[in-house]
């Protein structure tokens, strides 16, 4: 897949967010419990220092930092 092709698709979801608007109908975050999130931390601190997955989850959080500000 071509590098502009890759992007567009992984930002429609926040194109589309944008586009309509946050307004009307804000997404629930999943709320972990903290056996989960000391789980998904461990699994985290055990990716290869190279793995995409560090900037993905980075990206994750990101997002769902955005979503609680979503009215």
């Amino acid at each position: 897949m071509r590098r502009r092709t890759f992007w567009l698709v992984a930002m429609m979801p926040a194109l589309a967010l944008a586009a309509g608007g946050c307004s009307s109908k804000c997404p629930k975050p999943i709320v972990y419990d903290p056996a989960a999130l000391k789980e998904i931390q461990k699994a985290v601190e055990a990716l290869p220092r190279d793995s995409i997955l560090h900037q993905v989850m980075i990206d994750y959080e990101n997002e769902r930092d955005d979503l609680r500000f979503c009215r």
